[in-house]
């Protein structure tokens, strides 16, 4: 069981000079803790061990505040050899009370409430592997009737044959087995393998977040016993999973061993909710296209025995996997990679990216198309070495070990490298391999030593040696030579080389610096084997975002993608996320947490409402604070800094559905509140998506301490993590379109429109500038006034300015209605537009002026900001009907 210890400031009182201290000493400041209302008073700490349960509650009582202490202990949750489970920190104010939470992982009743808010989809799954099964069974926990299509006769697709594992960090393995890891490395380790291709960020952190939970949910949901850990080339810890050996020593392929067991589970537990038709092959996509060119997928054309049938759905997964046995002259491979069209292949005949060619044929964008992992380490069988389809040698063949040398016995990689850097060692370093009349690609050679092959496990040595007939034995140093045909001089070389460089912890040659097990010249019973790169895995494909909805390219003035409603990809035959390498186990890891993702989005699809906020204007001023309230889902966190001014982000959340829209009004602003460290912390923002933007939005926060108190919050959610959002107030100008195009403000015909913006209140300028471009193409130039849209953007200084790339681009696209000039209070050398700050003649010539009763000017920034604008208006000859300000409406102060 859990020991639980508590330490408190009542333990131990010490009075003195009439102030009551505590026992325990705040080490940062070399004194005893004050008892007072705010400071830590109580900490509660769970784990597996009693000292160390009691040393962390008294190491949290030392920091005083519920902050410091809250930050101290969340490490311990993960990469501690006894790891915490649980804490309670507890402060008299308030009283404030902190309990350990997960970072992204939706609370169960959080869950509960919003999956309540959607009727029962049917779902079509196009693809078994386990991106496909994870998506069936999520999909089928929220509620849909699911439908698996397999083409083969059998499900499991590559996920069956895959051997290294599924990798993750911050996992309860880890933390069992003392291995330290991060989110900051796992992501940068992602980062670095994909270099050369497109790692996007959200996705990267995404998978990041929800690798734990991917685990524990085989662990927990499936009990697939995921306890043993390997240390993978490209991985900066221990961190890829896979099962133990069988009761009777035998290796457990954890593939096969996963898809095996969710394909029991669902025979078993999802009997009318999921059923799988293999012998399926999916011909096309079922959709239509509306007048705006959005299209929407409404099922699949389907081929088996010969016919030809359709089935419709609410919504579809493709989860059909990659395309790296597409090798005939017609094939994807030929198209992207016709280099690669002759190289061997670990795939399984299937691999002929059927999903990516029915998602193009719509109009999904594809993504790093031309990136296609060799694996450095695909059997050659001595006895068939022509044959281009190739077992596997796992991973854990270099992770246990094993060193890599040429037809000369000399070492030339570092063989915990990348798969792309060893595999391009091979090309490199070594010679075509030769039987007969018959020269294949470039080989290496495989040793491992009998520490290597106590790590790699004798069971599995058994099988790939005395079954497949891949492995051979030699009794030295000598026999190796004699099979590998090099001087047995040179390999001793090599092996000296190598036990020098294992015994100091550094090869100077390859930089290899993780040395699993020793080989010596004086080595007996070697195993070798011949490799060679074959294609492994493609990571090219279909584009998706954070919620697993496929994108088209679009060209638009408010962004360059668009989901193909109802459609939805997970897994290999996705782009996006691995770039120009993939890591080993970050497959399977991405099944998982992408074909959950994929899976419930999908089963989500369809909303009572189309709205996420259906209120009216009355609605959204009442005071009670308990109406209009929802839960939204942090989809992903963008990183701004070049895009909008330094130390911004872009917060997306997920609306209830994909099909969704917010239901605000252009100008409405939102309220945004969350817990944390036992406070409630709250902000206003004014959305940067558009109101008509289907199953997002979004908001512009800072980062900084401008940002205000909630920035605290901000920093801390991760992808999957909930926080509360509520429809405020604000401009709420309406955009009427044909057959009467006009704009409106509180029932009043508008047709100027002058925008004054202060710091980062541009942001809701930004949405009524897209708006108004959006509505003159919609409805032509004679539905607006010449320079009809005009805006003032002031700030500190040039560092401060955000949207400045977006304003430039909507002012160069419409020229003759949009106009922006900038004022700076420290201005940069060279600058030639406004200094030091708005002049009523800045209004005079670059607003409205002079005002009529057609005329609107709109205000946003720092309240002292928009005072001194309205009072500039006054004294020009405005009325407070011909203006807005946010600052003033509903004394509520916009924290843009």
């Amino acid at each position: 069981g859990d020991a639980v210890a508590t330490s408190g400031d009542y333990e131990k009182i010490i009075y003195k000079e009439g102030k009551m201290y505590s026992h325990v000493i705040n080490p940062q400041l070399g004194r005893l803790l004050q008892l007072n209302q705010v400071t830590l008073a109580q900490s509660v700490v769970v784990c597996k061990s009693c000292m160390f349960a009691d040393a962390l509650a008294t190491a949290a009582m030392s920091r005083e505040d519920i902050s410091s202490a809250r930050t101290l202990l969340e490490p311990f949750r993960t990469g501690f050899r006894e790891p915490v489970t649980d804490f309670i920190l507890y402060a008299r104010r308030g009283p404030r009370i902190v309990r350990m939470l997960v970072p992204g992982l939706e609370q169960k009743e959080d869950r509960e409430r919003r999956l309540a808010r959607h009727t029962p989809a049917k779902v079509i799954v196009v693809g078994s592997g386990l991106a496909g099964m994870s998506a069936a069974i999520e999909a089928a926990d929220a509620g849909a009737s699911v439908i698996v299509l397999e083409k083969e006769s059998k499900t499991g697709g590559n996920s069956a044959k895959a051997t290294s594992g599924i990798s993750g960090w911050g996992t309860e393995t880890q933390a069992r087995q003392g291995v330290a890891d991060e989110e900051r490395l796992f992501e940068r380790d992602t980062f670095l393998s994909g270099l050369g291709g497109q790692s996007t960020p959200s996705l990267v952190r995404t998978l990041s977040t929800k690798s734990a939970p991917a685990i524990h949910w085989l662990l927990h949901r499936f009990n697939i016993p995921l306890t043993v850990l390997s240390q993978l080339g490209g991985h900066s810890a221990k961190r890829t999973h896979r099962a133990p050996p069988d009761e009777n020593g035998r290796p457990v392929p954890i593939g096969f061993f996963i898809m095996k067991t969710l394909r029991d589970a669902v025979e078993s537990e999802y009997k009318g909710n999921i059923e799988i038709k293999c012998g399926h092959s999916v011909t096309s996509l079922i959709h239509n296209v509306d007048e705006h060119n959005v299209k929407t997928v409404t099922g699949v054309q389907v081929k088996t025995e010969g016919e030809i049938r359709e089935i419709n759905a609410d919504a579809v997964v493709l989860a059909t996997g990659g395309f790296g046995c597409s090798l005939s002259e017609d094939g994807l491979m030929a198209r992207f990679r016709p280099d690669l069209i002759k190289c061997p292949t670990t795939n399984g005949a299937f691999a002929q990216g059927d999903g990516v060619t029915i998602a193009e044929s719509i109009g999904a964008e594809l993504i790093d198309m031309d990136k296609v992992q060799l694996h450095p380490t695909g059997f050659i069988d001595p006895k068939d070495p022509s044959n281009p389809t190739k077992y596997l040698a796992p991973e854990a063949i270099r992770g246990s070990g094993g060193i890599m040398v040429n037809d000369e016995g000399k070492r030339f990689v570092n063989e915990l490298d990348l798969r792309s850097v060893v595999a391009k060692a091979i090309q490199n370093h070594c010679a075509p391999y030769k039987d007969g009349d018959y020269t294949g690609p470039p080989f290496a050679w495989c040793i491992l030593s009998e520490p290597a092959q106590k790590l790699f496990g004798a069971p599995v040595i058994d099988f790939y040696k005395n079954r497949l007939g891949l492995l051979e034995h030699c009794a030295d140093v000598k026999a190796a030579a004699s099979l590998i045909g090099c001087s047995e001089g040179t390999l001793i070389k090599t092996l000296k080389s190598y036990e020098g460089a294992a015994q100091v912890g550094n090869c100077p040659t390859t930089q290899k610096d993780i040395f699993p097990a020793m080989i010596t010249p004086d080595s007996q019973n070697l195993i070798l084997c011949r490799v060679t790169p074959s294609i492994h895995y493609t990571m090219g494909g279909i584009n998706i975002n954070a919620a697993g909805e496929v994108q088209e390219r679009i060209e638009s003035i408010v962004g360059h993608h668009r989901h193909i409603r109802r459609l939805f990809a997970a897994g290999e035959v996705t782009g996006g996320l691995h770039g120009n390498n993939r890591l080993a186990g970050n497959s399977l890891l991405e099944c998982v947490v992408f074909g959950r993702i994929a899976g419930e989005r999908a089963a989500t699809i369809d909303t009572p409402s189309e709205v996420m906020f259906p209120y009216t204007e009355s609605d959204t001023h009442l005071k009670d604070e308990s109406t209009g309230w929802f839960s939204v889902v942090l989809r992903e966190m963008r990183n701004t800094d070049k895009k909008y001014g330094i130390n911004t982000r872009e917060a997306r959340f997920n609306l209830d559905g994909s099909l969704q829209c917010t239901g605000l009004d252009i100008g409405q602003y939102v309220a945004v509140r969350g817990e944390i460290d036992g406070e409630t912390l709250m902000g206003y923002f004014s959305p940067i998506t558009r109101p008509t933007d289907e199953g997002v939005i979004g908001i512009l926060c800072r980062v900084d301490a401008r940002g205000g108190p909630i920035t605290k919050l901000l920093q801390h959610i991760r992808p999957g993590s909930t926080i509360q959002m509520r429809a405020m107030g604000g401009l709420r100008i309406k955009f009427h379109p044909k057959p009467n195009p006009h704009i409106t403000f509180r029932g009043k015909t508008i047709r100027r429109i002058g925008l004054l913006a202060g710091g980062t209140g541009i942001a809701p300028m930004l949405q009524i500038i897209r708006a108004y471009g959006n509505f003159v193409l919609q409805n032509g130039p004679d539905a607006v006034t010449p320079h009809g849209l005009n805006l003032i953007y002031a700030a500190e200084e040039e560092s401060d300015l955000a949207y400045m790339k977006i304003l430039e681009t909507l002012r160069d696209t419409f020229p003759l209605h949009f106009r922006f000039y900038v004022v700076l209070n420290r201005p940069p050398t060279g600058w030639y537009q406004g200094v030091g700050f708005i002049e009523p003649m800045d209004i005079r010539k670059r607003l409205v002026y002079p005002p009529t009763d057609e005329d609107m000017v709109v205000m946003c920034g720092p309240p002292v900001f928009e005072m001194a604008m309205r009072k500039t208006l006054f004294h020009l000859g405005f009325n407070s009907s011909q203006w807005f300000s946010f600052a003033a409406d509903d004394n509520i102060s916009a924290h843009l």
